[in-house]
């Protein structure tokens, strides 16, 4: 349907009708917009991973140590 015929058709309804339109094209999701969710979202605790996996130890930061042999 274009705009124009959507004007059309809306200038043609009742005042009452006009309003009851509005308010639910007022409440009607956008396209490409998702609806708001009060859930948080629960991110996964990738420092609490790293430690268990690693058992807690220092991994030497290997872009570093390269820099520093690149350099000599």
């Amino acid at each position: 349907m274009s705009a124009k015929e959507l004007l059309r058709q809306f200038k043609s309804l009742s005042a009452g009708e006009k309003e009851k339109f509005l308010v639910a094209a007022s409440r009607a999701p956008v396209a490409g917009q998702r609806a708001h969710s009060s859930k948080r979202v629960q991110w996964p605790d990738v420092e609490a991973r790293a430690r268990r996996v690693s058992d807690n130890q220092r991994l030497p930061n290997l872009v570093l140590l390269e820099r520093e042999e690149s350099s000599h």
